[in-house]
């Protein structure tokens, strides 16, 4: 009998849908926009259209539906609730594609889906102290800890973007808190910290003469121009970049000290497209950090790429953490 599984990503810009194999692989992606405007059951609706559209044919061999999703949310109903970084901030995802589909639908933030799949899938086989870092539009992370998925009551202990990185609290997180690391070195807040240290730099004539300088005084300044700028030698792009790290690197040892992982895989976009400028600085700066209480734990990139959340859904429908099930509250209308 053909087995197959569909792993859903919804992220604040893009949504991946995949359908796999029983062994995990990729047979058909697809990548659409993720709905920016609509009420609570728009974006479930869009994504139920787009399967029934694409995988028609194989519908009924669907074994289960794995959803790794932004958030925060309360995975007792498969609700997000207030995502700062998708336009539809509130939305039902879980219920209405299960009731569509007549599948059991898997649910979890995207994060926890990521380091699930490093777990089933990825570079965390074999590992029993996981977690996986997400540094992309926003900051976020996955545990495992003793072969435990770590969730919390509902859903939410793994929102790292949220550990306070600055006690003095200048920068303003999307969530309306102070000092978060996802203030500093998330992808949507890059161009407003770098505008501030811009602002409080004593900064030099050649600096002045930057691009990074004139985006900053026109209004244009994104994190792309600012990372690709310090690829080019650029000293105030490279300057904003060493403050960013500081503050990932507080993130990190926040992470080790908290979890005590094996290993910890790396994904987003801010992280891959700028490896050396990020994740690269991170290691080293966690070689010189004090203040690190347990052994240092292997940090690499994610092998999946931009869809490691995709495979961390797939790996939730083939192979669902028993301590989640037991969560979904919703799963016993399916």
């Amino acid at each position: 009998m053909v087995v197959y599984y569909i792993g859903i990503d919804v992220g604040a810009t893009w949504t991946r849908i995949a359908l796999a194999s029983q062994d995990g692989e990729i047979v058909k992606k697809i990548v659409m926009r993720t709905p920016q405007e609509g009420d609570r059951y728009t974006i479930a609706n869009v994504i139920s259209d787009k399967i029934e559209e694409s995988f028609r044919d194989v519908l009924m061999d669907v074994r289960a539906i794995g959803i790794g999703s932004a958030g925060p949310m309360d995975l007792a109903t498969g609700v997000v609730l207030n995502a700062p970084n998708i336009s539809i901030h509130t939305f039902e995802l879980a219920r209405p594609l299960q009731e569509r589909f007549g599948k059991p639908v898997i649910m979890a933030n995207d994060c926890i889906a990521g380091v699930w799949g490093e777990k089933v899938l990825g570079f965390g086989r074999g590992y029993e102290n996981v977690v996986y870092v997400t540094i992309s539009t926003g900051i976020g992370g996955g545990m495992i800890v003793n072969d435990t998925l770590l969730l919390g009551k509902m859903g939410n202990a793994h929102e790292i973007g949220h550990i306070v990185v600055d006690v003095n609290g200048k920068m303003k997180c999307g969530c309306g808190g102070y000092g978060h690391w996802e203030a500093y070195a998330s992808g949507a807040n890059i161009p407003k910290f770098a505008s501030r240290l811009i602002e409080e730099l004593s900064l030099s004539q050649e600096e002045k003469e930057s691009q990074i300088y004139k985006a900053y005084k026109d209004g244009f300044l994104t994190s792309e121009l600012i990372y690709s700028k310090a690829k080019e030698g650029d000293k105030l792009a490279l300057r904003i970049v060493e403050e960013v790290n500081k503050y990932n690197i507080v993130g990190f040892i926040n992470i080790i000290n908290l979890y005590d992982p094996e290993i910890i895989t790396v994904g987003g976009s801010v992280a891959l497209k700028n490896k050396e400028l990020v994740i690269d600085r991170i290691v080293e700066g966690l070689k010189r950090a004090p203040g690190i209480v347990t052994a240092q734990p292997m940090i690499t990139p994610t092998k999946f790429g931009d869809d490691v959340v995709l495979m961390g859904a797939i790996a939730l429908a083939m192979k669902p953490p028993p301590n989640l099930v037991k969560m979904l509250r919703y799963l016993q209308y399916y």
